[in-house]
């Protein structure tokens, strides 16, 4: 009798937790709507986004003929044409559209950034999750691991790595995940260990609820709201990153058209030809800028402490 009513009050406190996180998710985009600097930087990001798959949808459908042409084909005769009614942002060193150029760039400064924090994301949840969830020693040897590649500079550590592995954007993707692993786990072991101690964990406990359970089904859905802002910003760090890799000569390789390449290829030029570098410098600047407004809109909707 006393495990039938147990499991009917935990069903029930499942059920009035579901209840209640649907309305405090509904809440928090309630306000974030209100934010509209973050609305308009929400917009720009998914159109960046829209951009980035239309591209590669053209790439698919054309067989990549329109890339061959348009992106990577020089046109030596017509280098440095300031920006026109034909070439909107004008034409670089080697005669190509720095729009087609950006636009094409896309796909691997807001793509690969997205997909470096969403495997450092994956790991770094798993790892704060564990440490966090079983403390003692546990949490000693993976929290003093972290401290450890957090004790290097985070650029440092991403040049080393590339420079050991090779330049490529498998291996860029590989430094830049590796410096945001810490970050996350961090953020997942506080949030778990304070969500650990509640009341519906010791009653999933009760009722025989297996640890990966616990870890996956009850802690980490209450523990998104930080992580979802971390993941943010954290896409904002990595595009910087990226091109930041690219500009050292170490991140993705010319003829592609990343934005930190660009810059590299076109600063030796920058008193020649002003828009070069400008625009290249302006996407990523734009970009980053939407970022972390979009970061600084979720945190404000996801704290509990500012709601009125």
């Amino acid at each position: 009798m006393e495990a039938d009513a147990l499991k009917n009050n935990t069903a029930e406190n499942s059920h009035t937790g579901e209840i209640k996180a649907r309305s405090l998710w509904a809440d928090a985009v309630r306000r974030f709507k209100k934010n509209k600097m973050a609305v308009i930087s929400l917009i720009f990001l998914l159109v960046l986004a829209g951009i980035g798959v239309t591209t590669l949808v053209i790439d698919w459908a054309t067989d990549s003929s329109i890339y061959d042409e348009k992106v990577i084909e020089q046109n030596l005769m017509q280098r440095f044409e300031t920006p026109s009614g034909e070439h909107i942002l004008g034409l670089d060193e080697f005669g190509r559209d720095i729009l087609l150029r950006i636009l094409w760039g896309t796909r691997y400064s807001l793509f690969m950034s997205i997909a470096a924090v969403l495997a450092a994301g994956i790991f770094g949840v798993m790892i704060g999750a564990v440490a966090g969830y079983y403390g003692g020693r546990v949490d000693n040897v993976i929290m003093r691991l972290m401290d450890i590649i957090l004790s290097l500079p985070y650029m440092l550590l991403a040049i080393a790595i590339v420079a050991a592995l090779g330049p490529g954007l498998v291996n860029v993707l590989i430094s830049i995940a590796i410096g945001y692993i810490p970050e996350f786990a961090r953020i997942t072991r506080a949030s778990v260990m304070t969500i650990r101690e509640r009341e519906f964990i010791e009653a999933a406990k009760a009722v025989g609820a297996s640890d990966m359970t616990i870890i996956f089904r009850q802690i980490l859905p209450n523990a998104m709201a930080p992580l979802i802002v971390e993941a943010t910003m954290a896409v904002a760090g990595a595009i910087l990153s990226i091109a930041g890799l690219s500009f050292l000569g170490l991140g993705i390789q010319p003829p592609l058209p990343e934005w930190g390449a660009m810059l590299t290829n076109a600063r030796g030029y920058i008193r020649d030809a002003w828009h070069i570098t400008v625009f290249p410098g302006l996407a990523i600047l734009i970009t980053i800028l939407a970022l972390n407004i979009i970061g600084d809109g979720l945190r404000d909707a996801l704290d509990p402490k500012l709601k009125n």
